[in-house]
């Protein structure tokens, strides 16, 4: 076990619970000194909170808060974007402003963070960006297509990011969770009286059904410390049940029969 000068400075945005949780809970007690973010800190239970791991607030959709904790947290080694928000809703009925903060929170804000903690990882020519996105990004699920845009557009990102930093030694990895079982916020944007009200709230218990039957985000924790741990790790790794297939299939497969799997689950 490395002592407290050895350890690596990880810093996880969205720690508080499910999926960040899982893997502050990994590195923590894997040697790793980790600092978990959370909206409202005050707000997460005592004996939810994991001992030795440092808590700090953040809000993605507010600036001065990204800024502040970029002060506070100052040079660290490993950067996981992890927070994020999701919606149910039609399209056609999501207001304009709605979708704005799903990008906030999603994109910009994951934007800003790793724009702020990247001039230490290049000075030091070292360093290790892991951006969770989902496979929603690659085929998304119905009626939460902005939250599925704002994925793609993380990936897009981390694509841009390995092309530009690397030669500065940093990495940046991409994982794609299919199906994990954890409670991602998902706030309901549907009119009461929608032609789409049945089909969205069908849609929506189904994927309930299935995050609630899915694997335990204790495996990311597990797959997090393989990546850390591994010298040259790869960009992209869908995590989840069969997710590797699953992967494959969605990335190899034409349009018509994606779609048409996807109407046929979630219908």
């Amino acid at each position: 076990m490395p002592n407290e000068y050895e350890k690596k400075i990880v810093l996880i945005t969205g720690a508080s619970r499910g999926i960040g949780k899982s893997i502050a809970k990994k590195l923590n007690s894997s040697g790793y000194y980790v600092i978990g973010t959370s909206r409202n800190i005050e707000a997460i239970p005592k004996d939810d909170k994991i001992s030795g791991v440092r808590y700090l607030p953040l809000d993605l959709t507010i600036n001065e808060s990204i800024d502040k904790l970029i002060r506070d947290v100052g040079n660290i080694d490993v950067l996981i974007n992890n927070a994020g928000v999701s919606q149910v809703g039609p399209i056609e009925e999501v207001p304009m402003e709605k979708i704005r903060e799903i990008f906030e929170s999603n994109l910009f804000g994951l934007i800003h963070l790793t724009q702020g903690l990247l001039p230490h990882m290049r000075t030091k020519k070292e360093g290790l960006i892991i951006n969770i996105t989902s496979m929603a990004s690659r085929s998304p699920v119905p009626f939460s297509t902005f939250y599925a845009v704002t994925k793609a557009g993380v990936e897009a990102f981390s694509k841009g990011l390995q092309n530009e930093v690397e030669r500065f030694g940093i990495k940046t990895v991409v994982i794609a969770p299919f199906e994990i079982n954890t409670a991602i916020p998902q706030e309901i944007l549907l009119k009461d009286d929608s032609p789409y009200y049945n089909i969205t709230m069908k849609a929506k218990n189904i994927r309930d059904k299935n995050l609630a039957n899915a694997p335990d985000p204790s495996i990311v924790g597990k797959l997090v410390l393989k990546i850390l741990k591994s010298k040259n790790p790869k960009f992209f790794y869908p995590v989840g049940k069969n997710g590797f297939i699953k992967s494959f299939i969605i990335t190899h497969a034409s349009r018509k029969f994606i779609k048409k799997q996807t109407m046929k689950r979630f219908s």
